[in-house]
């Protein structure tokens, strides 16, 4: 019976160092998953970032679109004054 009681003693405490070692390896892993949390946390920040910057350059570029629609009809309206002017001060000419 003793040698019974030693043997299920030296098992019981090797089932404790292995599970000591796995609280150890689970708080080590704790650890890297809060690092890598607070890693995420700053990528999804720059990534908000990046996206507001991105609809500021849209927002840029719609105003940039229309001052350039602007400018296309100012300058038709110049062309048809330029033709409308050349036509009244041009002579026929005859044959």
């Amino acid at each position: 019976m003793r040698i019974k009681k030693i043997v299920l003693e030296k098992s019981a405490n090797s089932l404790l160092a292995k599970a000591e070692d796995c609280f150890d390896l689970a708080k080590t892993q704790h650890v890297e998953a809060d690092a890598q949390h607070n890693i995420a946390d700053t990528q999804l920040d720059s990534a908000a970032r990046q996206k507001r910057i991105g609809i500021q350059q849209h927002e840029g570029a719609d105003k940039l679109d229309a001052s350039a629609d602007k400018l296309d009809a100012v300058a038709n309206a110049l062309v048809d004054n330029a033709v409308e002017m050349m036509g009244e001060t041009i002579i026929p000419q005859r044959e």
